[in-house]
């Protein structure tokens, strides 16, 4: 499972998007605290509220939870509702209006929630962007609802990119498929800049290196490594080079020593006439034939 989390400004836009019955086959699976004779009647509940806090910028709240599509039978409305519903708690969405709409246009099994932002109290829900947070409660509730965890950014759909998202994973491609040639950062950054890519240290105040970034050139786009994925951060990526640089040398060491055939005495060299004697034994060994017993 995996979520994606967002704010804004505009409930209505948003609305009409999670409640598309003709797009997105969509349907409510679970709300609490808004009306739901219309999406007018949605965003109407959820506009109300959101004045009682005018200082809340971004007043809007929008998850969507992506399940795998082997789980797809697995996974029906009331499951997906009382995940969510974990999900928002555990998150510390609580006390406040949301809806789950469940989207049915794509392999994958997936719902979108939208809440508010401020709560029932008028206060202002904090931590519910923690996306650190939302990781290992995703985790934890695909572990314990015993769904299939997902298999990493090998297996997302590129064509379904936008934004900066297909900036981001061409970086991670790219990088990924560098790597497997490279055994340092000079070789990593040469083979990187004809792809249009490059890559600067982060370093601390005391100048040591900290973490790296890609750069996206004709964009001007820039990522840490780590937010790409965490196999390309620093560490990882330095780990995977000197993985590499000790294979290598390994290999070349052996390349260059001498053939060595070892010797069949246990100390010292034998004379040659123990060689003969060995030989003969052998000899007769080899050409021994079982005499045919007497009946």
């Amino acid at each position: 499972m995996i979520a994606k989390i967002h704010t804004g400004n505009n409930f209505g836009g948003l609305v009409n998007y999670a409640n598309d019955i003709v797009k997105k086959d969509a349907v409510v699976v679970a709300s609490y605290g808004v009306s739901l004779t219309s999406n007018a009647a949605i965003t109407a509940s959820f506009k109300a509220q959101a004045k009682a806090r005018s200082g809340v910028k971004n007043f809007v709240g929008h998850i969507s939870l992506s399940f795998s599509p082997n789980d797809k039978e697995k996974v029906n409305n009331d499951l997906m509702a009382q995940i969510a519903r974990e999900y928002m708690r555990r998150m510390g969405i609580v006390n406040t209006q949301f809806v789950v709409f469940r989207h049915q246009d794509q392999p994958h099994p997936h719902v979108h929630i939208i809440y508010n932002r401020v709560n029932n109290d008028g206060d202002a829900i904090m931590g519910d962007c923690n996306f650190r947070k939302s990781a290992a409660i995703t985790k934890a509730l695909t572990r314990e609802y015993g769904l299939t965890f997902g298999k990493g950014k090998k297996n997302v759909r590129r064509e379904r990119l936008k934004g900066k998202d297909v900036i981001k994973y061409r970086i991670y491609d790219e990088v990924n498929a560098s790597l497997k040639s490279c055994s340092s950062w000079q070789d990593l950054c040469k083979v990187l800049s004809p792809k249009g890519i490059s890559l600067d240290f982060v370093r601390d105040s005391d100048g040591s290196v900290c973490g790296v970034t890609f750069t996206d050139n004709e964009s001007n786009v820039t990522f840490a490594g780590g937010k790409i994925d965490h196999s390309l951060s620093f560490d990882s990526i330095n780990q995977l080079l000197e993985n590499a640089n000790v294979i290598g040398a390994a290999a070349a060491e052996m390349l260059l020593q001498p053939h060595v055939v070892p010797s069949s005495g246990g100390g010292g060299g034998s004379s040659s006439k123990d060689d003969d004697d060995e030989d003969k034994d052998r000899d007769k060994k080899n050409n021994y034939i079982p005499r045919k017993r007497k009946r």
